[in-house]
C-alpha cells in the first residue's frame, strides 16, 4: 500500500496547494496556489523537499491527521496549537512521525493559513502544471474540492538534497505597514484620495477569502468612472469599486478587472498580507 496520510476530522476549510499554475491567465485560470508562499518555501526547503511540493492549506478551525507511514513532516504559517498524539509540537523545525501517529490542531491562534507538509510532499494529480487546488473551477488538489474527513492523500517522492540549519523569518510577526507600488489607475486618485489611503487603518471584512479580501475603515474616492473596460489584473492588486470599500484580489481572484486599482502590494508583502483574518487591522505604505 502506499504511503497515505488519513483525514480524521476535517476542518472547515482545507485544499492542497502547491506554487501555483502559470501560463494561463490569458485563458482566464487563476494563478491559484499557495496563499502564504513564504511559508510554504521555507516549510519545503526544511524537508529537502523540491520547492513546488504539494502540501495542505488548513483554515478556519481545528481537526487532525493520522499518518499511515513513518515519515518526517514540518508545520508553519499561521500561530496554532497542534500535537501530535497528545505532545505539542512547535513550528519550523523536522517532527519525525511513526505509522499511525495522530496530529491535532485545536486551534488557530494568530493567523488565517497552517501549512502542513509531509516529507516528499502530496501527490495528487497535475492538472494544467500544479496541483493546486482551485475551488471555482473544481480542479486540481483532490477531486478539485476541499478536503473531507475520510480523505486519503497519497505521499509523494518530490525530494531534493536536505537542507539544515534553517532558521525562517515569521513574518507575522513583522509590524509596520504593509508597501505597495502605484496601480495602472493611481492617476485617477487625487492627492486627498492617496492621504485617505495611505493614512488610514483598514479592517479586513468577513466577506474575504482565497478570491479576494475586502477592507472596511475609511472610502477612497476616485475622479473616473467606478466601472473601466476590463484589463489583466494580478494579485495583490487593490480595487476601488464603486462605494469606495478596497478590495485586494488574492491567488483565486479573477485574471481581469474592470475596476480602479490604486496600487499592487509589494510581492515580498503578499504572505504578510494573506495571514491576516477577518478582524485585523492594516495600514499600507509606499516605499
Amino acid at each position: 500500500m502506499s504511503d497515505v496520510i488519513t483525514v480524521i476530522t476535517s476542518p472547515p476549510f482545507a485544499t492542497i496547494q502547491d506554487l501555483g499554475r502559470t501560463g494561463f491567465r490569458d485563458s482566464g485560470v487563476p494563478v491559484s496556489g499557495l496563499a502564504d508562499r513564504e511559508s510554504g518555501l521555507m516549510l519545503n526547503a526544511i524537508l529537502g523537499n523540491d520547492a513546488n511540493a504539494a502540501m495542505i492549506e488548513w483554515a478556519v478551525g481545528g481537526g487532525s491527521l493520522r499518518f499511515d507511514c513513518a515519515t518526517t513532516i514540518a508545520v508553519g504559517g499561521a500561530d496554532a496549537i497542534i500535537s501530535v498524539n497528545g505532545a505539542a509540537v512547535y513550528p519550523w523545525a523536522p517532527i519525525v512521525v511513526a505509522d499511525g501517529d495522530e496530529l491535532r490542531i485545536e486551534r488557530i491562534v494568530r493567523g488565517r493559513f497552517v501549512l502542513i507538509q509531509v516529507r516528499g510532499g502530496i501527490d495528487v494529480p497535475v492538472v494544467l502544471g500544479s496541483r493546486s487546488t482551485l475551488l471555482s473551477a473544481g480542479i486540481g488538489g483532490l477531486e478539485g474540492r476541499r478536503l473531507r474527513t475520510g480523505d486519503r492523500l497519497p505521499v509523494g517522492d518530490y525530494v531534493m538534497a536536505t537542507r539544515n540549519g534553517i532558521k525562517p523569518a515569521h513574518h507575522l510577526n513583522v509590524d509596520g505597514p504593509v508597501m505597495v507600488v502605484r496601480g495602472p489607475q493611481a492617476s485617477l486618485f487625487d492627492d486627498a484620495a492617496w492621504a485617505t489611503f495611505l493614512s488610514s487603518e483598514f479592517v479586513v471584512s468577513r466577506a474575504s477569502d482565497r478570491s479576494g479580501y475586502r477592507l472596511d475603515g475609511m472610502t477612497i474616492s476616485h475622479s473616473g468612472p467606478a466601472a473601466l473596460p476590463s484589463e489583466p489584473a494580478c494579485v495583490g492588486a487593490i480595487q476601488i469599486p464603486d462605494g469606495g470599500t478596497p478590495i485586494v484580489i488574492m491567488p483565486d481572484g479573477p485574471t481581469v478587472g474592470g475596476y480602479p486599482k490604486i496600487a499592487v502590494i509589494r510581492t515580498s508583502c503578499m504572505s504578510r498580507f494573506a495571514q491576516l483574518t477577518p478582524g485585523d487591522r492594516v495600514r499600507f505604505a509606499v516605499d
